[in-house]
Formats: C-alpha cells, structure tokens, sequence
C-alpha cells in the first residue's frame, strides 16, 4: 500500500534506502539526509513516523536526553505541521 518511501536522517539514509529498495515491491525508496533535504524528504508525505531520537550516553542525566531528543522532535515536527497532513510521533 506504500507507493513512496522517504528516509530521513542526520546520516546514513542513502545506503538504508539503497537497500531498502532491492525489496520486491512497487515502493519508491528515497533516502534525504541533513536539514537541508528535510523539505524534499516530506513533500508529498501523506504519513510520517517519527522514531527519532539518541541513546543515553554514559554520563548522561534524563534532563540531557531529553533535551536533546525533544529539540529533535520539535524541528521534525514543525516542518511536518507545515508540509505533512499527517504525522505520527513515536
């Protein structure tokens, strides 16, 4: 039921859809890396999953995880109330 599959990330998103792509469906894959390609990555979106967010690190308190994650989210989720009907935060 998928017909476009946007990745996007701060890295590796190009070879995760490479790979992505050799499964035997009619989904187009796409992988959009940096800021500058999120408006790319959700043109057009009708859905958007969001797993974002970093592991705790060694030395890391809750309130610095969750700011780091939280600042994530937010910048994901404005572009997304501009470009997205729909989004989904995990």
């Amino acid at each position: 039921m998928v017909s476009d599959l946007a990745l996007f990330d701060i890295v590796n998103t190009p070879g995760v859809a490479a790979d992505l792509s050799h499964i035997s469906t009619p989904a187009k894959v796409a992988g959009y890396v940096g800021d500058d390609q999120l408006a790319l990555a959700l043109t057009g979106a009708h859905i958007v999953v969001i797993p974002a967010g970093i592991p705790r690190k060694p030395g890391m308190t809750r309130d610095d995880l969750f700011n780091i994650n939280a600042g994530i989210v937010r910048n994901l989720a404005t572009a997304c109330a501009k470009l997205v009907y729909l989004f989904v935060i995990i």
